[in-house]
Parts: structure tokens; C-alpha cells; sequence
């Protein structure tokens, strides 16, 4: 079945507005003063943060690096509002989760998008412009549908892709080389 490449609805708001909005579904990321609903994740789209989460969270436990949320909001210092797939803070930037608001406030040091047909240019050209605007240092692009993944560096002039693998590769990325993610073994597929 194909799927549907919708647009993405969007609402004008000033940045009290939108705090004002209540807990979700619809959710709603903020860049340049509009809140934009975000779509509800398929069950394939969860399987894939699910397992790419728990690679990330063991890992970063077992190394006593830091720690890793699926679905959090993240304020970042450009005023615009978030949710990645899956947002990492390293231990030495452990303080920008608010433990009490349950967010980060600040930059992530890797985020991770799962794009889907609908979503692929809003995480491949709008969202990676704002993490980019932001200096989120690291970005993984994971595609749902091909399981390839994408490993993004922040540099002044803009991302430097350092990695690609294809679904059924062994992804070891940059930023953690001790790490190793096969997402078909992961998810159990030939």
C-alpha cells in the first residue's frame, strides 16, 4: 500500500500561544513562529526509535555516558521547540534536562529522526536546518522504510555526512565507535 505524502498542518502563534497549548496528541514542534502538528507515529516508525533507543540507552549506561529519551521536547537556544525521535545528552550536558518539566533545555549532543515518506523533507531539510541553526553536534536520519541510516556532524558551514549504511549494514557511527546497530537484525527481518 503506498503511503500518502501529506503537508504538514501549521499554525501561525507567538511563542506564549504555543506554550499554552495543551499536553498532546495533535503534537506540535515550533519553528519561526508556527507550531507545526507533527504526524502520529506508525507502529513501524515506534519499533524502529524503540530499538534504535534501547541500543543507545544500554550502551550509554554501560559507558557511563549519559543518557538517551524518545519523544521529549527540546527548547532549543534558537527559541524554537522540538521533539526528535530520540534526543542524547552526554554526561557533561546532563543538566540541560529539566527533571521537574520532564524537557531539555538547550542543545543535544545527537538527536535522531525516523522519517517516513510523509515526513522526509520536514526532518531533511527544515528540521536539520534548525538543528543546524541551534549546533546540534551530531544527526542520525534513519529511513523507516529502507532502514538506511545517516550520520550527520555539525560544521559552521552546515552538516557533513560521516556515515551511511544501507538496512542490514552494520552502522558503527563517529560519535560512538564502540557502538554497533544492524537495524534488521534488531528488528528481527532477513
Amino acid at each position: 500500500m503506498a503511503e500518502v505524502i501529506q503537508r504538514l498542518k501549521r499554525i501561525p502563534m507567538s511563542r506564549e500561544e504555543f506554550e499554552k497549548l495543551p499536553e498532546g496528541p495533535p503534537f506540535y514542534d515550533y519553528i519561526g513562529g508556527e507550531a507545526i502538528e507533527v504526524n502520529r507515529p506508525t507502529g513501524k516508525h515506534q519499533e524502529i526509535v524503540g530499538v534504535v533507543w534501547y541500543a543507545l540507552r544500554m550502551f550509554l549506561s554501560q559507558h557511563e555516558l549519559g543518557r538517551a529519551w524518545f519523544d521529549i521536547d527540546v527548547l532549543l537556544p534558537t527559541g524554537s521547540t522540538v521533539g526528535p525521535d530520540i534526543s542524547v545528552l552526554l554526561t557533561e550536558h546532563l543538566d540541560r534536562y529539566d527533571e521537574q518539566k520532564g524537557d531539555i533545555s538547550g542543545v543535544p549532543d545527537l538527536v535522531v529522526e525516523v522519517s517516513s515518506l510523509s515526513t522526509a523533507e520536514y526532518d531533511r531539510v527544515e528540521k536539520m536546518r534548525v538543528y543546524q541553526q541551534a549546533g546540534v553536534p551530531w544527526v542520525w536520519l534513519i529511513d523507516q522504510e529502507s532502514l538506511t541510516i545517516e550520520e550527520f556532524q555539525w560544521t559552521p558551514e552546515g552538516y557533513l555526512r560521516v556515515n551511511a549504511v544501507k538496512g542490514g549494514e552494520d552502522f558503527k557511527p563517529k560519535l560512538f565507535p564502540e557502538l554497533v546497530i544492524n537495524l534488521k537484525t534488531l528488528l528481527g527481518r532477513p
